[in-house]
């Protein structure tokens, strides 16, 4: 089904729960007006005409239920607002390649090895692309797993197990995100939650506190008995002002409790939803999916129990409990010994089962990025003989497919491990650089990539192509370039398998001093474990490749002028580019005037 039509379709069925929901409205009015109506009229007959008070007393169920429907319907509705809104921004994706996903720009970070000059987030960044996360929790997740990736290749063919099942489980992945949506959590919610749920217990441990839970309620209702047959209310008495002296020394504790917990009942039902819904579905293939439901069908029940506790103790707001049981049976500290004993039993659990939402939440991104790009495909990555990148008909994600070109590139298979990129502006040298960089990453995130097919090496990515310069740091940009050189060499320096990207480097120096320091960079890089792309406008540069033939090879994107029109083809070839544009532009733009 594609997305118009699960628009129209969700649009029909929230016009639907809308009409029902103003009926229920009606008719709630209709029933109080009558509660009103009747109680008047009774207490007017001087509560002698008594079909007035039966008239009262089967209304209030009425009302009730009433009440509970409306509820039920609006909480229909606003999930179908949602699934309307997601699919209306998965539509706009599609159709003007325009992502109103959240685009995770609180993860960006120019110091990183890659995520600055690969786009990984902000505005039209890769992470806005994938991401559909609904959780806090599973966005920081999807994050880091741009940042970091997995570990080995094992963990990456389990992933992609996982996104191939996930991906034409199109109503899952939306009701996931849907109810995720409903409420809204946050990184600081859940710490909270894990903090409280290790927190140590008051009461539990306590052998004094654990008497008084028990003893003075039995003597309570003891002299509450004694009361019944003898009318001696002085026993009684005395044991209330004992009960109230006893919840007296705790009140401050036991009201930060059921404030605290109180106020994340909301995203406790939300995480129960979720895992029901996981619990529900049916995983055959991954064992990463069996195994979160296997998890979910104890943390469901787990929250059920809190979140059953919670509704118990807020009870306490109501003055027939928060006053009467108090007094009789300590309430307040019934329900605190069962909090306790909630945090006890599971608080080693909470951690794993908030990790399984966080996990599920980064999977359904990943299993959507493959529906809405049926045609990528699952790469091969092995850790074993040279270093290399060989794919067919590669090109970047983020690039429409209807404007995108695609280049084949073989990159190590032959032993060679410097690749010399020159061409003229615009060409496409960066874009290819980053298309290279981008697909290696999806690769080992279990994510499908933007070819035809991949093979590659488990190998790091680290990149230079935007290096800033800092005033606040008192950074010149050249020094700035430096030292993004120096932290590349030291990490290359780890023997790690590693692809490195440059993009115009050096540019902070003359031509010459530039091209030496270029040429001596490159040599060092023949010593190391890595392959490394080069992108260049010093077409010198690409004269390495007659001193080392065995390990450096050029590669380069033309540009054609005819007819005085500038034109480019965008595809990837081997040698050194012959054609320049920038004083064509420059001439086209009229900035300089053509010498005659």
């Amino acid at each position: 089904m594609t997305y118009q039509q699960r628009i129209e379709k969700f649009e029909a069925d929230f016009k639907e729960k809308e009409a029902i929901t103003n009926k229920i409205s009606m008719l709630r009015i209709v029933t109080f007006l009558l509660l009103v109506v009747a109680i008047i009229q009774y207490i007017s007959s001087n509560f002698e005409q008594s079909i007035w008070l039966f008239v009262f007393l089967t209304t209030i169920p009425v009302f009730a239920y009433l009440v509970k429907w409306h509820q039920r319907v609006f909480d229909q509705k606003s999930l179908l607002e949602q699934l309307l809104l997601i699919n209306k921004k998965e539509q706009r994706l599609q159709q003007e390649n325009v992502s109103e996903f959240e685009g995770g720009a609180a993860y960006a970070d120019p110091m990183h090895d890659y995520a600055a000059d690969l786009d990984l987030f902000g505005e039209a960044s890769l992470f806005s692309v994938v991401n559909r996360t609904s959780t806090a929790r599973g966005e920081q997740h999807l994050a880091n797993l741009f940042k970091q990736s997995l570990p080995d290749v094992a963990a990456i063919e389990q992933q992609q197990i996982a996104v191939k099942e996930l991906a034409p489980k199109l109503d899952f992945r939306q009701n996931f995100m849907a109810k995720g949506y409903l409420t809204e959590d946050t990184l600081e919610d859940l710490t909270y939650l894990q903090t409280w749920a290790s927190s140590p217990p008051v009461f539990r441990t306590s052998t004094f506190w654990k008497t008084v839970r028990i003893l003075l309620p039995a003597i309570t209702l003891a002299t509450l008995v004694f009361y019944m047959f003898t009318f001696q209310y002085l026993p009684l008495l005395l044991m209330v002002i004992v009960n109230l002296g006893f919840l007296g020394v705790q009140a401050k504790y036991i009201g930060q409790e059921h404030t605290f917990i109180g106020k994340k009942q909301g995203i406790l039902k939300m995480y129960i939803s979720l895992l029901h819904l996981a619990r529900q579905e049916t995983f055959e293939q991954s064992s990463i999916l069996q195994q979160i439901h296997k998890d979910a069908v104890a943390a469901e029940e787990s929250f059920n129990k809190l979140v059953k506790i919670i509704n118990y103790f807020d009870q306490r707001q109501n003055v027939l409990v928060g006053l009467g049981l108090n007094l009789l049976v300590l309430y307040d500290l019934q329900c605190l010994f069962a909090l306790e004993k909630w945090k006890a039993d599971y608080h080693q659990e909470l951690e794993k089962w908030l990790l399984d939402v966080a996990q599920m939440d980064t999977l359904l991104s990943l299993g959507g990025f493959y529906y809405n790009n049926p045609d990528f495909t699952f790469p091969h990555l092995t850790i074993s003989g040279n270093n290399k990148i060989v794919a067919k008909a590669l090109g970047h994600p983020l690039i429409p497919a209807q404007q995108r070109i695609n280049n084949d590139c073989s990159l190590g298979a032959d032993g060679k491990s410097i690749f010399v990129v020159t061409g003229s502006n615009m060409a496409g040298k960066s874009t290819f650089l980053r298309a290279v960089a981008v697909n290696l990453l999806l690769a080992k995130i279990g994510a499908p990539v933007c070819a035809e097919q991949l093979e590659a090496n488990l190998m790091d990515i680290i990149t230079s192509m935007r290096v800033q310069d800092s005033v606040s740091k008192n950074t010149s940009y050249f020094q700035a370039e430096l030292q993004r050189m120096q932290y590349i060499v030291q990490t290359l320096d780890k023997k790690k398998p590693t692809f490195v990207i440059l993009d115009e480097i050096l540019k902070g120096t003359n031509s010459d001093d530039k091209l030496l320091g270029s040429q001596l960079l490159v040599k060092r890089f023949l010593d190391l474990n890595c392959i490394s792309m080069i992108a260049t406008h010093d077409l010198d540069l690409g004269k390495m490749e007659e001193t080392y033939p065995q390990k450096i090879e050029n590669l380069c994107f033309e540009s054609k002028i005819e007819d005085e029109v500038l034109s480019f083809d965008y595809k990837l070839n081997k040698g050194i580019a012959k054609n320049k544009n920038a004083t064509f532009l420059m001439y086209q733009m009229e900035i300089v005037e053509k010498e005659v």
